[in-house]
């Protein structure tokens, strides 16, 4: 067994619409699929930034039933941060990191999502269940 982890761009409005049980990739909602990542975006993007992820701060608790699903909205640092991170920044990361293809589109689809939520007035969230 393995722990869902969907990040998904959302304003308040379109939040309250998400089915919770099914998260966004049951309901249809664009989403990128991060299964596996219990330990959040902070520490990662503040690996991609050069910061420390104290800088950061946990993330806002939205939703938390005792066996799951969870919701939380991603502090709007870390999701600014990531839409900063350069393709070349990226590529080198990946490099560095040594991740395969699908593990660094991952981190571009992120930072892309980022980016498309600050545009259009949309907050980050990540929805996990077991």
């Amino acid at each position: 067994m393995g722990v869902l982890v969907d990040y998904f761009a959302a304003s308040s409005v379109e939040l309250d619409r998400l089915d919770l049980s099914a998260g966004p990739a049951g309901s249809g909602w664009p989403h990128v699929d991060c299964k596996g990542w219990i330990d959040g975006l902070a520490g990662r993007i503040a690996e991609l930034t050069g910061r420390d992820s104290s800088e950061f701060g946990d993330d806002f608790v939205v939703s938390v039933e005792a066996d799951g699903p969870w919701l939380t909205r991603v502090r709007p640092e870390v999701a600014l941060a990531l839409a900063y991170v350069s393709d070349d920044r990226l590529a080198e990361y990946a490099e560095d990191e040594l991740l395969d293809e699908h593990e660094a589109d991952r981190y571009v689809q992120l930072r892309d999502l980022a980016r498309s939520a600050g545009a259009n007035g949309r907050d980050l969230y990540c929805w996990s269940s077991l």
